[in-house]
């Protein structure tokens, strides 16, 4: 018995407070992935919507997590029994084509939001120190590289980026916590907010998509799966992947809701409507004080930060199982691999591109590509032979992940429609 499974077995038999912190310590895939989903795009996707509906639609944040947290434990349970990463999996299993489809949805959904985090970047030094948002991009390039790029070995490695993700990721949350105390919060609407309601409009109906969308991110579960694959995690983490799938995602629903909170108070209700998370941050200054642009902007610069290092990590992941190469982050081509996406997205700030444009439209890729991944992994997750007795699919799960694939086609759908008017 290893010592982490002896560890696990301990925080188990442990009650309360004790056996969460226990729990807690022994967290690793899931940050590589939940960093993914609490990023830039989520949160400016947010403050959009809050500030054109107020708490209106507070009530999809929890469908729309229940279905990336159902789709990760998925993508999760499939390697939990094969120890396999996504794309060898599908190859093994589903053939060449279904390897390609997986590669280059997962590539092409991440490319577009890591142009969108180095605009992102960009506009928030600027908002912050002043300095011209070029500066800001070639930050996050030099935070990201010394990320991603550490000398660690095997385990090791993988460990401190999970480490400087979970540090990040409650950095953003507590920023986004402390502004809730500088505003007055309107509690009859967020409670109205929990009420189911559909969009009035096009305009509506695209920016709830558009939440939709950077949250139900199918490179999210794919990620989820390569780290518990390069953990060497199999069917005895079963219940601990469980927990941190479940942890982070009630983590994303905060995220979500604390931000909706501020904006919806505040902005929506003056009538203002910000086009980005940094806009937000300015107009909330006559609300909240001058430390609201700070925070909001540190909350931000933290969404960021957690995304560029997850969306590198994945491009080599994704790169090197398409491309048949061993999986291995340590090694020189992994680390090339990492890089495709790191010197196409820092084009965007350099060159002027106004990457925010895009982000409704990855949100669209996000929601169309997601339904394939789905279904083809649900085919693998039935059979005996592939999953075992203790990781095949039970029928409880099967009905939520139609649930989950009912959420996203009625998604994709109602985008499509919009988009194309």
């Amino acid at each position: 018995m290893s010592d982490e499974i002896r560890q696990i077995e301990e925080a188990n038999a442990a009650t309360g407070l004790t056996k969460l912190g226990k729990l807690m310590a022994l967290m690793g895939p899931a940050w590589l992935a939940i960093a993914l989903n609490i990023g830039g795009a989520t949160v400016t996707a947010a403050v959009v919507l809050g500030s054109q509906t107020g708490f209106k639609f507070l009530w999809t944040i929890v469908p729309q997590v229940f279905t990336i947290w159902i789709i990760c434990i998925l993508f999760v349970r499939v390697s939990l029994a094969t120890g396999k990463g996504p794309v060898t999996v599908a190859r093994e299993n589903l053939g060449e084509a279904a390897a390609w489809a997986t590669g280059i949805s997962v590539f092409i959904v991440n490319l577009v939001f890591h142009a969108v985090q180095y605009a992102l970047i960009g506009i928030i030094v600027n908002a912050i120190f002043g300095v011209d948002q070029r500066v800001g991009a070639i930050v996050g390039l030099v935070f990201v590289l010394i990320i991603v790029l550490n000398p660690g070995k095997g385990k090791t490695y993988l460990k401190v980026i999970e480490t400087t993700l979970r540090v990040l990721v409650w950095v953003l949350l507590l920023s986004f916590v402390i502004i809730l105390f500088r505003v007055e919060i309107n509690w009859g609407g967020f409670f109205r907010g929990l009420i189911p309601s559909i969009p009035a409009d096009h305009g509506e109906a695209i920016s709830l998509m558009g939440v939709l969308g950077a949250a139900i991110a199918i490179n999210v579960p794919v990620l989820a799966a390569y780290g518990t694959a390069q953990r060497k995690w199999r069917k005895e983490y079963k219940g601990m992947s469980m927990f941190e799938l479940t942890y982070t995602n009630v983590m994303l629903i905060l995220v979500q809701f604390v931000v909706i909170m501020a904006v919806g108070s505040t902005l929506f209700a003056a009538g203002q409507e910000a086009t980005s998370a940094v806009v937000a941050a300015r107009a909330l200054e006559p609300f909240a004080g001058d430390a609201a642009v700070y925070l909001f902007s540190i909350g931000l610069l933290g969404a960021v930060f957690t995304t560029m290092v997850s969306q590198v990590l994945i491009s080599g992941f994704i790169i090197s199982d398409t491309l048949g190469w061993d999986v291995n982050p340590t090694s020189r081509r992994f680390k090339g691999a990492e890089l495709v996406v790191t010197v196409i997205g820092a084009t965007a700030p350099l060159f002027g591109w106004n990457a925010f444009q895009f982000t409704i439209y990855g949100g669209g890729f996000n929601l169309t590509f997601a339904p394939l991944l789905v279904v083809l992994w649900m085919v693998m997750a039935n059979r005996r032979n592939l999953m075992g007795s203790e990781l095949q699919q039970k029928p409880i799960m099967n009905i939520g992940l139609v649930v989950a694939l009912a959420i996203v086609l009625t998604s994709t759908i109602r985008y499509w429609t919009g988009v194309l008017g």
